[in-house]
């Protein structure tokens, strides 16, 4: 049996794999709970394992596993999931082995696009808890969808019920459950916060340094995680360090004045991505909790910590050519201006650094910083020097960027495709609507005898339109990914053309420089020794460069980035 991931395989290795695996037991769970401990994943595999050698004779050399641990099944790119049908379409294994249909996905639309591909591999799909799945049997099909449709309304059903149930609860005064509150306990059979001693003597500590100092000598918010560290206070949520954005985050909230508020966010979903989206404040809930300190000191805490934050900005990275789009090669955090170094001569050197770098945190026993991110800041000037010069030289040259793109636009030439293949779609849909309208005439003359018979004509019609419509919606949503494409690649041609003067003048304003840089560079990668730049007009190109003797410069000019 073989566990893998990934779809880095040569010809070769896949002309391997092709005569050895003859089935591809996919298997997931969706909470992290399960992700972290393995529940039912390794039972999933069980069972799948044991279908194929009972029903097929499969043994473990012809047997590949593909596991997801923590996906949800409404994500369309599921990394385990492409893999399989990656496999699947170039000829390795003759079918997908599942325990349920919702292992697909719980949502009807994306289970069916699953499936089609699956079969247009003319490959089979088993599952251990259904019945087997014929897609050229009407009545088979049908039951197939209506488990998805079930599937889907449950899921849809239980999240509603789940909300509806939370805001009862908090309409009431009753906390409907919380991660962790530092300074409180969750009492849960009373559904409320009760104050810990412990911590909530630790928050009175905070807020008096922070207003008063501490033995004569101001405190921030590094200093109060430090000193917290330093004296052995546990840290929030049982963790080993204290950090200074935890601190500042804890004073900030206004919940220690005996105000909780429910329902500041919820959490919507786009294609399986799950984002947090802030509610209007006359939706919250306020939950009236056991408060620890009263309303004027906790003003005065926030317009201290307002008069500070006003006060200490940040470096001025106005001057910073890669500014909103570099990332930290070493961890993928953002790249921010870092602290200069001053020369002989009064000269300022200034960096690109990481912010887990500079985040503070400390060790808690000790109060040792320890950084989270560790490595080299990067010189600004030669990043931007390089980064910009590689875009002059290449922009020095119009006409072969624009050779390039219009190369591209040429590629995404399937907008055409799909927009006819929506189109006739749409045409056979409505089609099969006027031949269901044509039952019920048939029906209501008199022609049709029974309602039976009429159920029996009409829902074959109705599962074809339904098949169709979600054909339709993935049509749609493939032509504007594409149309999206084609525009950003026109609104580069377009900028060159339109900026050519500029391009050729002798001094160019810095932000007319930021400006193409970010027109035509998607995303600058610092590393230890390297730089990637990620350009939006060609995905190809590759150049190796050494930089001041102290960088080996790989230029990769790609949509996706990433090293090859």
């Amino acid at each position: 049996m073989t566990a893998i991931g990934g779809n880095n395989y040569t010809r070769n290795e896949l002309l391997a794999l092709i005569p050895k695996i003859e089935a591809i037991i996919y298997a997931r769970v969706s909470t992290a709970d399960q992700a972290k401990h393995g529940y039912s994943l390794e039972s999933q595999v069980e069972r799948c394992v044991e279908l194929a050698n009972k029903k097929f004779g499969y043994n473990e050399g012809q047997i590949m596993v593909i596991t997801e641990p923590g996906e949800s099944g409404d994500n369309p790119d599921r990394p385990g999931m492409n893999h399989a049908l990656f496999l699947l379409e170039n000829g390795v294994g003759k079918k997908i082995i599942m325990l349920h249909p919702d292992r697909m996905s719980r949502f009807l639309k994306l289970q069916n696009v699953i499936a089609d591909r699956v079969w247009g591999s003319g490959c089979d799909i088993e599952f251990v808890e259904t019945p087997e799945v014929d897609p050229n049997n009407p009545e088979s099909m049908l039951f197939f969808n209506l488990q998805g449709s079930i599937a889907q309304y449950n899921k849809a059903k239980i999240l509603a019920n789940s909300k509806r149930g939370r805001m009862t609860k908090a309409k009431n005064g009753k906390i409907p459950g919380l991660r962790r509150l530092y300074g409180y306990t969750f009492d849960k059979e009373l559904d409320t916060l009760v104050i810990n001693l412990t911590e909530s003597e630790i928050y009175l500590l905070m807020v008096d340094w922070y207003l008063n100092g501490n033995n004569g000598k101001e405190m921030t918010c590094s200093s109060i995680a430090r000193e917290l560290a330093t004296r052995g206070a546990p840290a929030p949520g049982g963790g080993d360090k204290w950090h200074q954005a935890v601190v500042s985050r804890i004073l900030r909230r206004e919940c220690y004045t005996g105000k909780f508020y429910y329902g500041r966010s919820e959490v919507k979903q786009t294609n399986g991505k799950k984002i947090q989206v802030p509610k209007p404040k006359e939706e919250w809930i306020c939950i009236s909790i056991p408060k620890i300190i009263d309303e004027d000191t906790y003003q005065a805490l926030q317009e201290k910590m307002t008069g500070r934050e006003k006060r200490a900005r940040g470096r001025q990275s106005d001057n910073y050519l890669v500014k909103g789009i570099a990332r930290c090669g070493r961890c993928g955090s953002a790249i921010i201006a870092g602290p200069p170094t001053t020369l002989k001569g009064g000269r300022k050197l200034r960096y690109y650094t990481c912010c887990q770098k500079t985040r503070k945190s400390f060790k808690v026993g000790t109060g040792e910083k320890v950084n989270v991110c560790y490595g080299r800041s990067w010189r600004q000037d030669v990043v931007d020097e390089y980064v910009w010069s590689f875009l002059e030289s290449h922009l020095n040259d119009p006409d072969a960027i624009i050779a390039d793109i219009i190369k591209q636009q040429q590629d995404i030439k399937k907008i055409d495709e799909l927009n006819k293949k929506k189109m006739g779609l749409e045409k056979t849909i409505s089609e099969k609507r006027e031949e269901e309208g044509r039952c019920l005439s048939l029906y209501i003359k008199g022609l049709i005898k029974s309602e039976e018979r009429l159920e029996s004509m009409v829902r074959p019609i109705q599962e074809q339109i339904q098949h169709l419509q979600e054909e339709v919606f993935y049509a749609d949503q493939a032509l504007q990914t594409a149309k999206t494409k084609y525009n950003e690649l026109q609104a580069i041609k377009d900028s060159i053309n339109e900026y050519r003067d500029i391009l050729e003048s002798e001094k160019m304003e810095f932000e007319t420089k930021r400006a193409f840089v970010r027109m035509f560079i998607s995303k600058v990668t610092l590393k230890e020794n390297q730089i990637e730049i990620v350009a939006k007009w060609k995905p190809d190109i590759k150049i190796e460069k050494a930089l001041n003797n102290q960088h080996s410069i790989v230029h990769h000019s790609q949509e996706h980035g990433g090293l090859p």
